[in-house]
């Protein structure tokens, strides 16, 4: 019931998507304080209405080789026009928890 659509952007990405398109690997803390490997998109955003998931792939750079190591999609997220726009969402814990450990990102509170 319900079935969501999904828009594959294609051609001009650039202007469908907004902030840094790569990360860098963090060594952070989750919510059990077990150590992990995060990669932390922080200021990406979609400016095109509609539902999306977005693709992250991992790859290795060694010496003058680039190797594909891994591949993963998000779960479906929506993109509202400023009109129909719910409001921001408080930021989640384990968010909370990488900004109290030095991460630089945006954390709301309700």
């Amino acid at each position: 019931a319900g079935e969501q659509v999904i828009r594959q952007i294609k051609g001009h990405k650039a202007d469908a998507m907004a902030g840094s398109m790569v990360s860098p690997l963090h060594t952070l803390r989750d919510e059990s304080m077990a150590q992990g490997a995060y990669f932390v998109f922080s200021d990406l955003s979609v400016r095109m209405e509609g539902s999306f998931r977005l693709r992250f792939d991992l790859f290795e750079l060694d010496d003058c080789m680039v190797h594909s190591r891994a591949s993963a999609t998000s779960d479906v997220f929506s993109v509202y026009s400023p009109k129909r726009f719910p409001g921001m969402m408080e930021s989640t814990r384990l968010s909370k928890l990488f900004a109290d450990q030095g991460l630089r990102i945006r954390i709301r509170t309700e």
